[in-house]
């Protein structure tokens, strides 16, 4: 969650938020600077939602902050439970989910409004001037050359065009009388043709508009179409998906129980399946079957005594052979653990090393962030997708051993029952049968409490993990300090209150000497504390009256009065 953490300075420090260079995790920001990087993420999603900044030092005025914030955050659109505590005694986990969420919800570089900076060198206008002038090429639309209108061409260019196939030069004086009736004919039709441009102009601009908004309604229709046809094939293949996924689930339950039925045969000793024959025969193997374990039954009890006489003689020799392998363990384990603790002055060397080369090489490289944090990423939904194909091996694998201790179990089951049946005839007429029996029940009894020895094992290990878990949860929420922060609210708050109740206690010690009723009104907003702390003083608190009751009125407009009747 380090990472998490880093990305999510990272993108505060990007919104103006003061955070130290030191601090890796989200639990090492003060609260002032919690609020201040909330409030800058809130008015950079909704410019709308106005929100303080900074945290104010009352206590009532916290909550008060803390809960603007949590609301804008609801508005905003986050589904978990979002309250004061949040920001003020914060959570590390859920801290993380409610700046991961204002992280999403903040605007791209593309929509982010266009703000005007003023350039303060000559070099900066330009550059300004010259970005602002592609941005319009670029927004503007492009129109092919033979859509555009035709040059237009003066009544200078009309004669030199007629005039173009003259070889000769002409005489000067020739030139000038034809240049002075050129610029008397231009002044006398200069209006006409002014008024002929102008119509032309207009005419040529509204057929190009009406062009451009045909063209755009019908982009419009076929891009409507088009997201019509898009969102039907999104949700037929949505469907088509489904269904894939359900037909693969069904095929794979009937290929495991296939399986499960063709093992069963071969347990049996069917081999042929599919013949005819195999079932007509069945009978007779199993026959077969049942005396070939009366045979090895036999055998197994005589070979068990025997073993019995072999097993005591290696009890001796392993345990003479132990004591020299004991001395030899101790003696290496003695070096291993001097050896240990030189590698581990060693590891803490390098890791110091490395800190430091590290804190080196983040002051180097500068704005590469975003594509080393894209890159780690990357490398943990790797490490993610590798984690869950070792898990599914491991699921696969413990079926396959559940399966085989099923069969295995279903196989000793049998046996003994088969034993148990043979000995208990043979018993009746055998003294040794007899004491082969015994052994045989205190054998599988011995089998049966180490099975549950090893369930019991097994469950209680669950049971340790469990519980480490749920201590490291407990940890992570940090209980402790959170209640140390409301005892020191709690205690900030009561000091006012305290204050306030000073002028009181001369005033009931009036009333007590007085023995008559007495009103005292007194300009304090919470008037259900001071009333408890009248009643204390009084010594009407907390049950039986002793020396008077107490009632108080209070509106709206008017100050508390609070009356103490005497008995």
């Amino acid at each position: 969650m380090e990472e998490v953490d880093s990305i999510i300075i990272h993108f505060l420090r990007q919104l103006n938020v003061n955070i130290n260079e030191d601090v890796k995790n989200l639990c090492d920001i003060p609260v002032e600077t919690i609020i201040e990087a909330a409030a800058q993420c809130i008015s950079n999603i909704n410019p709308n939602l106005k929100v303080p900044i900074k945290l104010p030092t009352g206590v009532s005025q916290k909550i008060g902050v803390a809960t603007q914030i949590a609301t804008s955050c609801k508005e905003l659109g986050y589904k978990n439970d979002v309250g004061y505590q949040t920001f003020l005694y914060y959570n590390e986990t859920e801290l993380r989910q409610v700046f991961m969420f204002l992280i999403e919800k903040l605007p791209s570089e593309d929509k982010k409004p266009n703000v005007k900076v003023v350039p303060s060198n000559k070099k900066q206008e330009l550059l300004q001037q010259i970005s602002l002038k592609i941005a319009e090429d670029l927004n503007t639309m492009w129109i092919p050359p033979c859509c555009k209108n035709p040059i237009k061409m003066s009544f200078g260019d009309y004669i030199y065009r007629k005039e173009k196939g003259i070889h000769k030069k002409p005489d000067d004086n020739i030139l000038i009388e034809k240049l002075k009736r050129l610029q008397n004919i231009k002044i006398e039709n200069a209006p006409i043709i002014d008024h002929t441009n102008l119509d032309r102009n207009l005419n040529n601009e509204i057929q190009t508009k009406k062009k451009i908004k045909e063209s755009l309604k019908e982009l419009k229709e076929t891009t409507i179409q088009l997201k019509q046809k898009l969102d039907m094939l999104t949700s037929e293949r949505n469907v088509m998906e489904v269904e894939f996924s359900q037909a693969q689930k069904s095929c794979e339950r009937v290929e495991s129980d296939l399986r499960n039925i063709e093992n069963v045969l071969k347990s049996v000793g069917i081999t042929d399946i599919h013949s005819e024959n195999s079932v007509d025969n069945l009978l007779q193997v199993v026959h077969k079957n049942i005396k070939k374990m009366h045979c090895k039954v036999e055998d197994l009890t005589s070979k068990n005594l025997s073993l019995k006489v072999d097993i005591e003689k290696l009890k001796t020799e392993k345990d003479c052979s132990q004591l020299s392998e004991r001395n030899n363990c101790k003696k290496h384990l003695m070096d291993l653990k001097e050896k240990a603790k030189g590698v581990k002055d060693e590891c803490e060397k390098k890791e110091e090393l490395r800190i430091q080369l590290k804190a080196k090489y983040e002051k180097m490289k500068g704005g590469n962030k975003r594509y080393i944090y894209t890159k780690r990423i990357l490398e943990i939904i790797g490490n993610v997708d590798k984690q869950n194909m070792e898990i599914k091996k491991v699921l696969e694998d413990t079926r396959h051993l559940q399966k085989e201790i099923n069969s295995l179990e279903g196989q000793l089951g049998r046996c003994f029952s088969i034993a148990d049946e043979t000995l208990f005839k043979d018993a009746k007429k055998d003294d040794q049968a007899k004491k082969a029996y015994k052994l045989l029940a205190l054998l599988h009894s011995e089998c049966n409490t180490i099975v549950s020895l090893v369930n019991e094992t097994g469950t209680l290990a669950r049971d340790i993990v469990d519980l480490e878990d749920n201590i490291k949860t407990e940890k992570s929420k940090r209980t402790e300090n959170i209640l140390q922060k409301i005892q020191v609210c709690g205690g900030t708050l009561r000091m006012p209150h305290l204050g306030l109740l000073s002028p009181f206690a001369q005033n009931m010690a009036i009333l007590r000497q007085s023995q008559r009723p007495m009103t005292i009104t007194v300009e304090w907003a919470y008037c259900t504390v001071f009333c408890e702390a009248a009643c204390f003083i009084a010594g009407t608190w907390p049950l039986a009256p002793r020396s008077g009751c107490l009632s108080y009125k209070h509106k709206q407009s008017e100050k508390p009065e609070v009356t103490v009747l005497q008995k």
